[in-house]
């Protein structure tokens, strides 16, 4: 995900960063080109376990990193400020995670005005939850991301196929043009998942042409 999208400028952020191994992996993208993380980039995430965070937290000192790590339910809570006091929504340069998949728990009333869902709810189910947070985590990355931000994310391979309130989400998504990249990953290529999965990309700042 670090080289397709090649973070090596600016806000980046993981919005469900467990041990900041996407801040890691692009820290050593940009020594790679020859420059310091610290003057290059400032690494934005949130976690909703404070015990990881503060593995994250050792993870990027023990790597010579800092990061602004906050503890938060990203399906609710939007809690990043950059320094001139502006939300992070609309402002990232880069977003990058590996969220959870296919969670049904989230509460659609409390979400459903959220600006983060700029394509609107893709699904709610009798007990008012949302069928499939799914397509929460992609509009999130997409709302996030500045005007030629970009960002890349692991997601299960139903998400690109799935019909109803996904399927209308997805279709808003495609006619903004910011898909990039789809690349799709075999079944046991993960130490903890055997399902099949895809890594999504989108590149605000792609030519239209």
């Amino acid at each position: 995900i670090v080289n397709v999208v090649e973070p090596d400028h600016g806000v980046v952020f993981d919005p469900v960063c467990r041990s900041g191994g996407m801040f890691v992996q692009t820290s050593h993208f940009i020594e790679r080109l020859g420059h310091d993380p610290a003057h290059r980039v400032s690494f934005f995430g949130q976690e909703k376990t404070g015990t990881t965070i503060r593995l994250a937290l050792m993870n990027l000192a023990v790597h010579g990193l800092e990061g602004k790590i906050r503890e938060a339910n990203t399906f609710y809570e939007d809690v990043h400020r950059l320094e001139d006091g502006r939300p992070l929504w609309d402002n990232c340069d880069f977003g990058m995670a590996n969220p959870p998949f296919n969670v049904d728990m989230v509460d659609a009333d409390k979400v459903k005005d959220d600006r983060r869902l700029p394509f609107g709810l893709p699904g709610v189910n009798k007990a008012k939850k949302v069928s499939n947070a799914n397509y929460l985590w992609i509009s999130y990355f997409h709302s996030y991301l500045g005007p030629k931000g970009r960002a890349g994310f692991v997601m299960s391979s139903q998400a690109s196929s799935a019909g109803h309130g996904e399927a209308e989400v997805r279709r808003k998504l495609v006619e903004t043009g910011d898909v990039d990249v789809m690349i799709s990953i075999r079944s046991n290529f993960f130490y903890t998942r055997t399902v099949p999965c895809e890594l999504w990309h989108f590149d605000k700042g792609k030519p239209k042409e």
